[in-house]
């Protein structure tokens, strides 16, 4: 009988075999002594075949089906890494920590600022921040995260974010350097980007790019309220946001040493907090779609400085569904 299931583990493939179109993760999900040893030497760490094609086209499939539901006189909010083109008092964005949003390309818009040059799906430069938390394929394939965020030696993995990143031809604009420590702190610092390449990913299309060693660089600048998430909620304000120095010991976060982490469908990429990292822009006519699940240990102080943040503070932080040995069954 045909179970109604959407993902399985590694352990099932032999008893599943048989079945057709379900989508598996098909690689072992604990990381090896060599594969950890990588990672803590160079701060990223590359799994090959981490998920099947098919769990990449069903990821997909349910994101081009949230786009075409949207409405996109609803949002006028545009993503951008570069701290002097962003809107530091969008609201939109400051509350979608906990939410499903959409975010637009910076080249999404003709000249008049409303009319869309392109396609809504080419125009999106991302959906986030909550697909895991409110959409039953994300969630579905974040509860099968479980044993690889434990791998990474956290006591209590929180899948905390999802952001589903386009980075479509045409539009697909460039990611600068940065470190996820600075937008999504803990202490001590212990967040990790999950990313899956949906689309293979090549130096035309914007793969991504790093500094292998870079982790072991302090936590250089953080974006942050300017009101505590507590004292918003007690209505003492309206919050924006800002980028304030940290632990600073450069000017800039550098390029130089960086080295592309090409990727094909269905790979993984395990990203320090502190890793510096960037992806340039899509020059290609290929999309490049990237599923990325960000994981802190709740056994961490989260600041309520962050900008992310639930309604409730941390006690509605979301959970992983599944333990480690359930999810071998």
């Amino acid at each position: 009988m045909r179970r109604n299931r959407l993902f399985y583990s590694s352990y099932n493939l032999a008893e599943e075999k048989n079945e057709e179109d379900i989508p598996v993760i098909k690689s072992k999900r604990f990381l090896s002594i060599e594969e950890k040893n990588f990672l803590n030497e160079n701060g990223y760490l590359r799994l090959r075949n981490f998920a099947g094609t098919d769990t990449c086209e069903l990821l997909r499939q349910r994101l081009n089906n949230l786009i075409d539901e949207f409405d996109p006189e609803s949002s006028s909010s545009i993503f951008t890494t570069h701290e002097a083109d962003r809107d530091l008092q969008d609201e939109y964005f400051l509350k979608s920590g906990d939410k499903i949003r959409f975010f637009w390309e910076s080249d999404a818009f003709a000249e008049d600022g409303k009319t869309l040059q392109y396609s809504k799906r080419e125009c999106i430069n991302k959906v986030g921040h909550a697909l895991h938390v409110h959409d039953e394929t994300f969630k579905e394939y974040c509860s099968k995260l479980s044993p690889l965020a434990s791998s990474l030696g956290m006591k209590n993995p929180v899948p905390l974010q999802s952001m589903y990143i386009c980075k479509s031809p045409r539009t697909g604009g460039e990611v600068g350097p940065h470190q996820d420590s600075t937008f999504l702190y803990t202490d001590p610092p212990s967040v990790h980007g999950l990313w899956l390449s949906i689309d293979s990913a090549s130096e035309d299309n914007g793969c991504l790019w790093a500094i292998p060693g870079s982790h072991k660089t302090s936590v250089q600048e953080r974006f942050v309220r300017s009101i505590p998430f507590e004292e918003e909620e007690e209505g003492s304000g309206k919050p924006s946001l800002k980028i304030v120095p940290f632990e600073k010991t450069m000017d800039s976060l550098p390029q130089e040493g960086g080295v592309p982490i090409p990727t094909e469908a269905g790979d993984l990429v395990v990203l320090h907090g502190q890793l510096i990292h960037w992806s340039n822009k899509n020059n290609s006519q290929k999309s490049r779609h990237a599923l990325m699940i960000h994981v802190i240990d709740g056994g961490c102080s989260y600041s309520s400085e962050n900008w992310l943040q639930y309604a409730g503070g941390v006690s509605n932080f979301p959970q992983f569904s599944n333990s480690v040995e359930n999810s071998r069954r």
